[in-house]
């Protein structure tokens, strides 16, 4: 059985009415499963995870674009999340019996028929990216929804389908095949965002600029490999993070990047407190993670997936429970 995965990042966190349309819009397309829904008010953001047959995926893709174009207004949005437009970036990730090249393929006929049909100036990131200036989506968002309105128009900008024209109600929108894709977020015990942002830069794998904790300004070749993180304050948790995506976590685990947040944290002499899972995380992301914590910490609890939320405390901000987090859990193949 072939199964794809969707996970749309959408620019509304905070009006129920449009976060429970698309979800509707979502559930009403046959052969699609909606997992998760992960709003984030200070963010204004909402994370939707969804699984089906490739085709009904794509058809529910489609559905909520038209909808979410149709009552969220970028001109009126404001957010912590960087973002470019009003359906921000659609992933799909190969999740059982199909393969990336088959995912891509899928992604370029999502992409044609949001820019044909909705007028949606699309570009491709990942393994869809045509340009390497264009791989990442931190180059596609550099300079975010605002600085679109120029940046459009560049050479070496034009969309890969859709208007070489900027809308300022819906701005752009980014479609790609991609990865599995961890969102994990440290908790840090200061409410000095400096701080998550100098840890952030250190860990990412692009690096960046920091202040060492005597004021002294480096540059970081970065620290984890592919790891990107940013800095932010969360209002409505009242905590600072260090926000992450952890694009392969065979090669950096949860724990790892929490330990080093931590030492880190410790240096500019603070600490952490627990952490948050954004969306669902594939049973083998916590697994493994609690495996490294029990050759550690053997009494810390009785199995892998308990010795992980209690570890990293997931709990801390808000609700973890494997049964609605875990990916094969929530699909109902574990």
């Amino acid at each position: 059985m072939e199964l794809l995965e969707c996970v749309p990042n959408i620019s509304e966190g905070n009006n129920q009415e449009i976060i429970d349309g698309v979800a509707q819009v979502i559930s009403a397309v046959p052969g699609v499963k909606l997992l998760h829904v992960d709003s984030g008010k200070a963010a204004n953001r909402t994370v939707y995870t969804f699984v089906g047959f490739p085709d009904s995926v794509i058809d529910a893709a489609f559905a909520l674009f038209e909808y979410v174009i149709q009552h969220v207004d970028m001109e009126n949005h404001v957010g912590t999340h960087p973002r470019v437009g009003a359906v921000d970036v659609c992933p799909l990730i190969p999740i059982q019996g199909i393969s990336m090249e088959q995912t891509k393929q899928y992604a370029e006929k999502l992409a044609k028929r949001v820019g044909e049909e909705l007028h949606v100036p699309i570009y491709f990131y990942e393994h869809n990216a045509k340009y390497i200036h264009r791989t990442r989506l931190e180059q596609i968002r550099s300079g975010e929804y605002e600085g679109f309105k120029q940046k459009i128009l560049l050479e070496g900008w034009e969309p890969d389908y859709g208007p070489q024209s900027f809308n300022p109600k819906t701005g752009v929108s980014v479609i790609g095949a991609r990865n599995y894709l961890l969102a994990f977020n440290v908790n840090l015990v200061t409410k000095d965002v400096s701080i998550a942002k100098n840890i952030a830069a250190r860990i990412r794998e692009s690096g960046g600029n920091f202040t060492d904790i005597y004021g002294k300004k480096h540059i970081s070749k970065g620290l984890l490999r592919g790891i990107k993180a940013i800095g932010w304050y969360i209002p409505e948790f009242d905590v600072v993070q260090v926000s992450t995506n952890i694009t392969d976590y065979s090669l950096v685990s949860l724990y790892k990047v929490y330990c080093e947040v931590q030492k880190l944290a410790i240096q500019y002499g603070t600490n952490v407190r627990g952490s948050e899972l954004i969306g669902l995380v594939p049973y083998d992301a916590l697994h493994n993670a609690g495996k490294e914590i029990l050759q550690q910490k053997p009494l810390v609890a009785n199995d892998t997936i308990e010795a992980a939320i209690q570890e990293l405390g997931l709990q801390d901000v808000k609700e973890c429970v494997p049964q609605k987090q875990i990916l094969e859990y929530v699909a109902g193949v574990l």
